[in-house]
């Protein structure tokens, strides 16, 4: 399986280095995230708001910068298309699963995101007065399994929405329903700080505070010792619970898929 994704990644890596435009035109999406720390820190100017002073505004969203492009997915709009079209069929014929095609071009392009959005973050983190953040080895070594923790639950619930298109004509709405949550409950509007004590209670337990704020918090140093591995096996109860739901949801899928070239 393994030289399998080599020569997944290789061709992945080839197919985005014709589509940088693309990518770049994709990461602008980040904006909003620029936009809500400039709207913070304007807020804050007058005081600290919940614990974040203007340099804990900068210090959370330009670390939510990064680990939103590392868990960028997409795959629910291409298996729509794919799904919808014919185009899944003959990959269907192929030795290995579908989805391994979309988890490498998912892997193949974060390393372009991060040629571009890595230099930006550094810069405006050591640029601005007062950024505190935990670097040490230790920190940084679970801020990383954080990262691949957000990342199961992000592609394989994109996966699980992308495969309702057997059964509805159009996902799209159920993609831009998800993008909703996420943002709101997922700390992109507002550091989940900035929420009611039952709402960030309840959010412990759901799966969008893990998608990015719980990495974003781990780095910043809000979240430590048990609270911290108590994030993590939540986070990663998630990420195979998402997996599991699309391996079941898949082979329902399969039993009753037809479409053009099935």
């Amino acid at each position: 399986m393994a030289r399998k994704y080599l020569a997944l990644l290789r061709v992945s890596w080839s197919l985005m280095m014709e589509y940088r435009a693309e990518i770049f035109m994709w990461m602008l999406t980040s904006l909003l995230m620029i936009i809500m720390m400039v709207v913070w820190i304007g807020i804050s100017k007058g005081g600290p708001v919940n614990g974040f002073s203007p340099p804990d505004f900068v210090a959370y969203y330009m670390v939510g910068m990064i680990v939103r492009q590392l868990t960028a997915v997409w795959a629910s709009w291409e298996l729509d298309f794919k799904i919808r079209e014919g185009q899944l069929s003959p990959l269907l014929l192929r030795p290995i699963h579908p989805i391994h095609n979309d988890i490498a071009a998912n892997w193949g392009e974060k390393a372009i995101r991060m040629v571009i959005a890595l230099p930006i973050v550094v810069a405006v983190l050591v640029l601005t007065p007062g950024v505190r953040l935990d670097l040490s080895p230790g920190t940084i070594a679970l801020f990383l399994l954080s990262i691949g923790g957000a990342w199961m639950i992000m592609f394989f619930l994109d996966y699980l929405v992308g495969i309702l298109a057997f059964w509805v004509s159009q996902v799209s709405a159920f993609i831009l329903l998800m993008e909703g949550f996420r943002v709101v409950l997922g700390g992109i509007l507002a550091p989940l700080q900035m929420f009611p004590d039952w709402a960030q209670q309840a959010l412990n337990w759901l799966p969008f505070r893990y998608m990015l704020s719980f990495s974003i918090e781990i780095l910043t140093g809000r979240v430590q010792g048990d609270r911290l591995w108590f994030g993590l096996a939540v986070q990663f109860a998630w990420g195979i619970f998402m997996i599991l739901a699309v391996r079941l949801l898949w082979a329902r899928a399969m039993r009753s898929y037809s479409a053009v070239g099935a």
